[in-house]
């Protein structure tokens, strides 16, 4: 994936690029492109885990069809939890202090955030690889993909939840 950052920066126009030569104003604006580039990339890490919701969604009715109702409750728990994780990230706060704060959050603060972030990402693709193994499975083995499937998305929920404890951690009160 592109580092967003330096994109955000480079599809600027002049009137932005001029700006920056306003005493004070070229430190918030890198801010501004920091929190713009994580939330462009949590936006794209949701969109994911979209795309693995809805594979699950397929196949919760495929299953359904096929199997009966008998792991119905195991599967739709696979469902909401990961709906929950999506839910999160995609509400989560990015570190925002406005122009006029006293507290500022640093820019190395803001590029560890996105990093932490980009990081999430592999996370979001075993949760990926997980759901498709589960999608994948048969009447025998379908408990222990369940379980896989349930590891991944805790994995990635407790990823999510230390983000809030980090975010808490940029902005002292």
């Amino acid at each position: 994936m592109p580092d967003l950052r330096k994109r955000i920066t480079e599809d600027e126009g002049s009137l932005q690029r001029l700006a920056a030569y306003i005493p004070g104003f070229a430190g918030y604006r890198e801010r501004q492109i920091r929190r713009k580039a994580d939330q462009m990339l949590r936006d794209h890490l949701v969109g994911m885990l979209d795309d693995i919701r809805e594979d699950i969604n397929e196949f919760l009715g495929r299953w359904t069809r096929q199997q009966g109702l008998a792991l119905l409750d195991d599967l739709d728990r696979v469902r909401r939890q990961l709906g929950e994780a999506r839910d999160k990230l995609r509400f989560a706060d990015y570190g925002y202090t406005g122009w006029f704060d006293a507290a500022k959050v640093k820019e190395s603060e803001l590029n560890s955030l996105y990093d932490y972030d980009l990081a999430m990402r592999e996370q979001i693709v075993q949760v990926g690889h997980a759901v498709q193994s589960l999608t994948e499975a048969t009447q025998e083995n379908v408990g222990e993909r369940i379980s896989e499937a349930l590891s991944a998305i805790d994995y990635l929920a407790e990823a999510v939840e230390k983000r809030d404890e980090i975010t808490a951690r940029l902005v002292p009160e």
